[in-house]
């Protein structure tokens, strides 16, 4: 016990010795250490500001416009942009909720892909969007002159790209046939003795119809007094795009029901924006700004948001 003792007491003064021995030694190293501190703070302060400045650039290179001023239409620093608000979830009247971003004016609280589509296309090319909605038959004349450029689920055709430019395709679709929830309707054949198809005129789906049975093709001006018409007794049938179709199958639940369209071996079609084919400037800039919504997933963001998620109001 004793020789334990002793043993710590040698101990605390062979320590206390070594203390004051070495108190220059210890200071230096608190010096040591403090700067290293000061320097990995330092550090710590730098990456801060890099990545700082590195999210300032990216911030402003997002936010960049491009170039238009050799742009025939959109060089003044809007876009109007035409569509049909008869064709849900791509183009509807919505209850004024959604009211995107401030560059896009629309008074008539039109909803939907398509509109968010431009809204976002707009912010990206840096010019403000108008919305202007009209019948679809009258669309694709007003461009150039009433419109810049028409985002109305248009489907890319061979007749059509005679007269306008389209963009990229940016969603693939199929045409699709409503009927009475209680109707036998199932096939072409079924369709070509049907005494009524209404169809929205200047539509893929008028095309298809006249193909099948032109006798019974009813064209109107919207898809709405199709589908009133098919609820009401008129109409047989309605053929339009499979999306729409199934937007209008959930509003008139127990009424009408919506046909695949691959029962009735319809073939894929592809949504284009058109424009006037004098205005390479504004096809670039378009085809950009999809590209990069795509490319960094705001595309399937509104795809998800506008059409996977779309509830009948």
């Amino acid at each position: 016990m004793k020789k334990r003792v002793l043993t710590v007491v040698m101990a605390g003064l062979l320590g206390a010795g070594l203390a004051a021995c070495g108190s220059s030694s210890s200071t230096s190293a608190s010096t040591e250490a403090a700067a290293t501190t000061e320097a990995a703070a330092a550090t710590t302060e730098a990456a801060a500001a890099t990545t700082e400045a590195a999210a300032t650039t990216e911030a402003a290179s997002e936010s960049a416009s491009v170039d238009l001023s050799q742009s025939k239409y959109l060089s003044d620093g809007v876009m109007t942009v035409g569509l049909n608000a008869t064709f849900p979830p791509f183009e509807y009247v919505g209850d004024g909720t959604d009211t995107f971003d401030d560059i896009t004016a629309n008074e008539g609280n039109v909803t939907g892909f398509d509109v968010a589509m431009m809204n976002e296309i707009g912010k990206r090319i840096g010019v403000s969007v108008e919305i202007e909605d009209m019948d679809f038959d009258g669309i694709i004349p007003a461009l150039g002159s009433k419109i810049d450029v028409a985002a109305t689920g248009m489907t890319i055709t061979d007749e059509r790209k005679e007269s306008v430019n389209f963009s990229d395709p940016y969603y693939d679709a199929t045409q699709s046939v409503l009927v009475k929830a209680d109707s036998t309707i199932a096939t072409e054949d079924d369709l070509k003795n049907c005494s009524a198809i209404g169809v929205q005129g200047g539509t893929t789906g008028e095309t298809i119809a006249r193909g099948i049975n032109d006798a019974a093709t009813v064209s109107v001006k919207s898809f709405n007094q199709a589908v009133a018409d098919l609820v009401n007794g008129k109409n047989d049938a309605v053929i339009l795009d499979q999306v729409p179709a199934e937007a209008f199958a959930e509003s008139y639940s127990g009424q009408i029901k919506a046909l695949d369209g691959s029962q009735l071996n319809f073939d894929v079609e592809q949504y284009g924006i058109a424009m006037p084919k004098d205005d390479e400037v504004m096809l670039d800039a378009i085809n950009g700004a999809l590209s990069d919504m795509k490319a960094d997933g705001t595309y399937d963001s509104l795809v998800e948001q506008y059409i996977s998620n779309y509830s009948a109001e």
